[in-house]
C-alpha cells in the first residue's frame, strides 16, 4: 500500500472546488496529519489560517478546508476567536476512546468470523506484512496509515457501516495519544503485543473466540506498550479496568 492509497481509509469529503483546489487540499491535509500524529504539531500554539497558506503556498479557503477535515477527524479542534489548535486528549478521555475502540472492534470481528472470505484474509496478510515493512524502517507515519487501513479494511468485512465513521474518529484520535510517545528500542525491536497475525491465524480457523480475544489483546496491548503513562503497563489490568464501570475511570487514569 502506498502512502496514497493508505490515505484512502479518512477519504477526503468531495469538494465544491475544481480538481486543483482538491488535490491540494489533499496535499495540504495528508501533510498537517502527518505533522499531527508524529508530534511535530502540538496543542501549545494555536495555528493559524494565514500562516498555513503562507507555508503552504495556497489560499487561505483551502487551510479551512484541510482544517475542516482535520477538526472531522477529530485531530484539532476550534475555539473560536482563539484559532485552531491540536487536539490534546485527557487521560479519562483517552480510556473512554480506547474502550469504544475495542467495543467496535471486538464486536466487529466476531461477525466477520463467520463471514470473512480466504482473498479477503489473503488481502490483510499483505497489508500486515506492508505494516511490518514499514516498523523495521521505523516509519512512524506510514505505520500508522497502514495500520487503521488494516483494521478498517477488517471491521469492512463485518458489514456495519453506520459505525465505521466512528472507528475511524476513535482510532485517528488514539494515534494522536499514542504516536507523539516516543519509542523505545523494545517497541520497535521485540515489541510485547499480540499481532496481527494472530487475528488473521483465528479468522483462518473460523474461531470466533480466538479472532475476538486476539483483537481484544491487540489493541490493549499496544496501549499499554505505547502510552503506559495513560494505561499502565499490565494488559489485563487494564481489561479489568474496562468491565468496571466508567465513571471509575477517572480515579484510575490520573487527573486530566
Amino acid at each position: 500500500m502506498t502512502m496514497q492509497s493508505a490515505a484512502d481509509f479518512d477519504p477526503l469529503p468531495e469538494s465544491s472546488a475544481g480538481g486543483k483546489r482538491a488535490r491540494k487540499c489533499d496535499s495540504v491535509y495528508q501533510d498537517l496529519k502527518r505533522k499531527i500524529l508524529t508530534g511535530e504539531l502540538t496543542s501549545d500554539s494555536p495555528i493559524t489560517e494565514q500562516s498555513l497558506a503562507q507555508d503552504y503556498g495556497c489560499s487561505q479557503s483551502t487551510i479551512r478546508e484541510a482544517l475542516l477535515i482535520l477538526q472531522q477527524y477529530g485531530l484539532v479542534i476550534r475555539r473560536g476567536y482563539q484559532g485552531t489548535f491540536v487536539t490534546d486528549p485527557g487521560s479519562v478521555e483517552a480510556m473512554l476512546l480506547l474502550k469504544l475502540r475495542t467495543d467496535i472492534e471486538v464486536t466487529g470481528i466476531a461477525k466477520a468470523a463467520t463471514r470473512i472470505t480466504q482473498d479477503q484474509i489473503c488481502n490483510l496478510r499483505s497489508m500486515a506484512e506492508r505494516y511490518n515493512q514499514s516498523r523495521k524502517r521505523r516509519d512512524v507515519f506510514l505505520g500508522a496509515e497502514l495500520d487503521r487501513g488494516f483494521h478498517l479494511t477488517l471491521f469492512r468485512t463485518s458489514e456495519m457501516p453506520v459505525l465505521e465513521p466512528m472507528l475511524l474518529r476513535s482510532i485517528m484520535m488514539l494515534q494522536l495519544v499514542l504516536l507523539k510517545v516516543p519509542r523505545s528500542e523494545q517497541a520497535w525491536n521485540s515489541p510485547p503485543i499480540t499481532r496481527h497475525s494472530s487475528i488473521l491465524d483465528a479468522l483462518d480457523r473460523r474461531d470466533v473466540d480466538g479472532s475476538v480475544e486476539a483483537m481484544r489483546d491487540h489493541i490493549l496491548s499496544s496501549a499499554t506498550l505505547l502510552a503506559p503513562h495513560i494505561y499502565g503497563t499490565d494488559t489485563q489490568k487494564l481489561r479489568r479496568t474496562f468491565e468496571q464501570e466508567p465513571e471509575r475511570f477517572s480515579s484510575l487514569a490520573g487527573s486530566r
